[in-house]
C-alpha cells in the first residue's frame, strides 16, 4: 500500500500503528506490542530484501514491548475488518500468523517475523531429515 494510507490499529491492541521502513517497504509496527503488519506482497519483498531486512527487524527486537494485553479472538484485519484465521509457517511450526482472506495482509506478533525470517540450522536439518 502507498505511504499515503491511513494510519491503521493494531488488530492485537487498538494502539494507532507507526508506519516505519524494512529494507525500502513501508510497514506498519503497534508502538505498544511491537506487532507487525504486512500488506500483501510484502512480506515477500521483505525476504528477498536478505540482510538489510533481517538487520531492521533485529533491531526491533531488542525494543521493550508490552505483550501483557492478551489476545482477543479472533483479531480482525486493521484495514477490511475481516476476521483473520491463524497460520503455521510449514517450515517453521512454531511460527505463527494472522492471514486475512479477503486483503492477503498478515499480522506478526513481537518476534514472530524474526523468527520467519531466521531458519535455524537445526531446523534446516529437521526439514532435510523429514
Amino acid at each position: 500500500m502507498p505511504d499515503q494510507d491511513p494510519p491503521i490499529s493494531c488488530p492485537l491492541d487498538g494502539t494507532t500503528m507507526e508506519r516505519v521502513n524494512i529494507a525500502g517497504v513501508a510497514v506498519d509496527r503497534c508502538p505498544a506490542c511491537c506487532g507487525i503488519w504486512l500488506d500483501r506482497g510484502e512480506l515477500r519483498a521483505i525476504m528477498e530484501s536478505g540482510a538489510r531486512g533481517r538487520a531492521r527487524i533485529e533491531a526491533w527486537d531488542r525494543d521493550e514491548c508490552d505483550d501483557s494485553c492478551g489476545r482477543p479472538n479472533p483479531l480482525l484485519c486493521p484495514r477490511d475488518r475481516q476476521r483473520m484465521s491463524v497460520h503455521r509457517d510449514p517450515r517453521q511450526q512454531h511460527v505463527e500468523y494472522d492471514l486475512c482472506p479477503k486483503c492477503g495482509g498478515v499480522f506478526f506478533d513481537a518476534g514472530e517475523l524474526k523468527d520467519l525470517t531466521h531458519v535455524t540450522i537445526a531446523e534446516r536439518l529437521k526439514g532435510m531429515l523429514g
